[in-house]
């Protein structure tokens, strides 16, 4: 691979989550001696509908291995004709970091993201880089969280313990203790569960809660929030991570007789409840220290509602979003992505055991060159 000799690099980061509502084009500026970056431009793309269709299926787990591998490359020229609609800086990235769809995981064991990255490197002429969790799981590791590496470069404070949270499909923290990672860990579901209730009403015309504006005017089940936190996920310690298998399909489905017996306003509060009663439970229980702050993003950081709750759960603890650290909330895990190919491209470790439960550190992903 031929290498840049610059000391910054401009990198774009794909993401797309468990949420698979799009795709997430985000350009950064990465500083070669110390890894930090800086936003340049987020471009959002929504999946279209068949292949998210597909998509759900896959991840659902109701797909042959024939569609599965034509969803593989269909995936791969989708993000390669985004790529083509994206202008300006964007085409000055010399590399690209794809994260692709997670269509399987249980940590320490397997983890499946699809999405052929040949497509996008030879569109682009840029390297990418991907699957950043199979080296992970080979060292004994989750393979998840590891957007923590990016959290605690651009995040970590001299002699402040702060969190940065993502609240995307999954919920996961990073507690950074004087700048250095503390852990990082799942802890449980986010948009994930929110927006099943939301689609599970409206047969799928609408995706999600807008800033939580209809779980506002409800009121919570405490009796079912109950009920739904009795998850061994919960008392597991960490690490750990989670995904669709734990708080899927499978899991609103355990509890749907009982939520649609409720009103629109009352199933989303007492979903979002939940949800907030398992992040806060989840800094109490395994957090050694409690952060100074709790630093939210990712699409549920939009959800007003949704931190109200906390807020109410964590009394003491500052919340803020990224979007005062001048971060918008949708570009921190494609930025994530951007920053871990940029280790990978100069072979810089980007796990972080504690984290992941790996053995030891190394630089995450595979390069692809067309």
């Amino acid at each position: 691979m031929a290498r840049n000799t610059s000391n910054k690099l401009k990198v774009i980061g794909i993401m797309n989550g468990t949420s698979i509502d799009g795709a997430d084009f985000v350009l950064v500026e990465v500083n070669k001696k110390d890894l930090t970056c800086r936003h340049l431009q987020t471009q959002s793309f929504n999946f279209p509908k068949n292949l998210k269709l597909n998509l759900i299926k896959a991840a659902q787990h109701k797909m042959l291995v024939d569609e599965l591998a034509l969803l593989h490359h269909d995936l791969g020229r989708y993000y390669a004709n985004c790529f083509k609609k994206l202008k300006g800086a964007f085409k000055q990235a010399s590399l690209i970091g794809l994260h692709g769809q997670t269509v399987f995981h249980k940590g320490q064991i397997a983890t499946l993201q699809i999405g052929e990255p040949s497509y996008l490197a030879e569109v682009s002429g840029a390297s990418v880089v991907s699957d950043f969790r199979s080296a992970d799981l080979a060292l004994g590791g989750h393979g998840a969280p590891i957007a923590t590496f990016f959290h605690q470069i651009n995040f970590g404070r001299k002699g402040k313990t702060i969190s940065v949270h993502n609240l995307g499909g999954i919920s996961n923290l990073s507690l950074i203790q004087d700048r250095k990672l503390k852990f990082g860990f799942d802890t449980g579901p986010a948009n994930m569960l929110m927006d099943m209730a939301v689609r599970v009403h409206t047969a799928g015309k609408e995706s999600f809660d807008r800033n939580g504006s209809l779980a506002k005017k409800g009121k919570s089940n405490s009796a079912l929030v109950k009920q739904m936190m009795k998850h061994r996920y919960f008392s597991k310690k960490p690490p750990k991570s989670c995904g669709r298998e734990e708080f899927g399909e499978i899991f609103y489905s355990q509890y749907q007789r009982q939520l649609h017996e409720m009103s629109v306003e009352d199933r989303l509060a007492t979903v979002a409840d939940m949800v907030a009663q398992s992040i806060a439970v989840a800094y109490k229980k395994f957090c050694p220290v409690m952060p100074e702050e709790i630093i939210f993003a990712g699409g549920g950081a939009k959800n007003k509602f949704l931190l109200q709750k906390i807020s109410e759960y964590l009394p003491q603890v500052k919340i803020s979003t990224t979007e005062d650290y001048n971060w918008p909330l949708q570009s921190i895990e494609g930025a994530a992505f951007a920053c871990l190919a940029a280790a990978k491209y100069w072979d810089r470790p980007s796990n972080i055991p504690q984290s992941t439960g790996a053995k030891r550190a190394t630089s995450l992903g595979k390069i692809t060159q067309v």
